[in-house]
């Protein structure tokens, strides 16, 4: 059954007029671009370091909200 749906869309691909064909892999540019510029900015690269579990939830936890566990100093 898997086959048969698989070859349903490699035959509707292989089909498809030169405007969808240029309209998918705009599309798949599109997506790839985004989920880039997500990995890139939005996940840390720091967390690949924590082994801790905890640590790392806390890492997550202040990168979502914006607070720090480190206290600031006073400014006097």
């Amino acid at each position: 059954m898997f086959k048969r749906i698989l070859f349903f869309y490699i035959d509707g691909f292989k089909n498809l007029s030169d405007l969808g064909r240029k309209l998918w892999v705009i599309i798949l540019i599109k997506l790839v671009v985004i989920f880039v510029v997500i990995r890139a900015f939005l996940m840390p690269t720091l967390n690949r370091e924590v082994k801790n579990p905890q640590v790392r939830q806390q890492l997550y936890i202040n990168q979502i909200t914006g607070t720090s566990t480190v206290k600031k100093k006073k400014e006097e």
